[in-house]
């Protein structure tokens, strides 16, 4: 063999006979060293990886629709941290979801929490007054994902951005409908939650 050329080998995923039958024919390729070889040996290895490329390009703009970016929220370039309510459980006593404040997030104006009710699901509970409590649904009405922010006032959604005021209504889309309001009532101390 000539020191100056390099011998190429038939392609990988070609089939046994083809190798066999080009080694035979003596279709063996033969390149000037430093000679970069082909990208693509074919038009089934362009096409193959042109696809795997596009589809590895669709799946990371799908991801990053969905809310795997920086902050998970689309329409909010910046400021995509916003605080994790507390959780705290709740226990059913006569059809009610019932929650003791004192010691929690909940015992002081403008607390809040992520409760989880056996009866009703998860909530978000905020303290509005020194008697008074907001309760919603933690389920976002957008792509029903559980809100789990609250900051300055305000509940956010982690999936898409989602925020709501402490009455339930839209601050921000992409959600469109109100948060689902419960009733709330405190009695020594223990929050009283119906539907």
């Amino acid at each position: 063999m000539d020191p100056q050329t390099a011998t190429l080998s038939p392609l990988a995923g070609t089939s046994a006979e083809d190798a066999v039958d080009a080694s035979r024919a003596g279709a063996v390729e033969t390149l000037p060293l430093g000679t970069p070889a082909p990208l693509f040996h074919s038009r089934r290895d362009f096409c193959l990886t042109a696809c795997q490329a596009l589809s590895l390009g669709a799946l990371a703009a799908t991801i990053q629709a969905c809310g795997g970016g920086s902050n998970g929220n689309p329409n909010d370039p910046g400021g995509g941290n916003v605080p994790l309510l507390s959780t705290l459980n709740a226990t059913v006593v006569n059809g009610a979801a019932t929650v003791t404040v004192a010691g929690t997030s909940l015992a002081s104006n403008n607390g809040a929490a992520l409760v989880s009710s056996p009866n009703l699901g998860q909530l978000l509970v905020v303290r509005t007054g020194d008697t008074t409590f907001s309760v919603l649904t933690a389920t976002c009405t957008h792509e029903a994902c559980t809100i789990t922010g609250f900051d300055n006032g305000v509940f956010q959604c982690p999936c898409h951005g989602s925020r709501f005021s402490t009455n339930g209504s839209v601050v921000r889309g992409p959600a469109t409908r109100s948060l689902r309001a419960f009733n709330a009532t405190i009695t020594n101390g223990v929050v009283s939650i119906t539907a």
